[in-house]
């Protein structure tokens, strides 16, 4: 009867450790997989945003960027609606693959907070999901994605390079 009590005390301090460092503890490996559903949350939005423009473009009816419209002016409104497009164009290609997540994620970074800022003094509260997705890539920006990566396969062939 002695052990019997002793092991659930046993299990009983085990559950409080296991407890205590899910909540506190670092996290384990497959909690990085958390970052490439991020990658690829925010590449689905700026694929989503950008893929009308690039039609309206091969249609030979480029779209203006009233956001860019009221940023920069009436002249540079379709050379720069195009910038910003193959910028976050080649920025989703980037996070998808990612390569160069951290690079990508300074772009996402700046876009978002100048959209989101934007669009709450505007009123547009739907443009406010940007928050959202500045947050995510801050997070990136801060942690990079080693998981299904060419970032983190770049990363490891040349760490096997410097220990050899």
């Amino acid at each position: 009867m002695f052990s019997k009590f002793e092991d659930e005390a046993t299990r009983f301090e085990r559950s409080k450790l296991s407890l205590s460092s899910f909540l506190f503890g670092q996290p384990k490996t497959w909690g990085q997989y958390a970052y490439v559903v991020v990658r690829f949350v925010i590449a689905a939005f700026w694929i989503n945003s950008d893929l009308p423009r690039w039609m309206a473009l091969a249609a030979g009816h480029p779209q203006a960027n009233g956001l860019v419209r009221s940023l920069f002016g009436a002249s540079m409104v379709i050379p720069l609606t195009y910038l910003f497009t193959t910028l976050e164009t080649l920025g989703a290609i980037a996070l998808i693959l990612g390569l160069l997540t951290r690079l990508a994620s300074v772009w996402a970074v700046v876009e978002f907070a100048i959209t989101g800022t934007m669009g709450i003094l505007l009123g547009q509260i739907a443009i406010t999901k940007d928050f959202g997705l500045l947050a995510g890539a801050f997070v990136l920006l801060l942690n990079g994605s080693p998981l299904l990566s060419l970032d983190g396969i770049l990363g490891k062939r040349k760490s096997s390079v410097l220990h050899r």
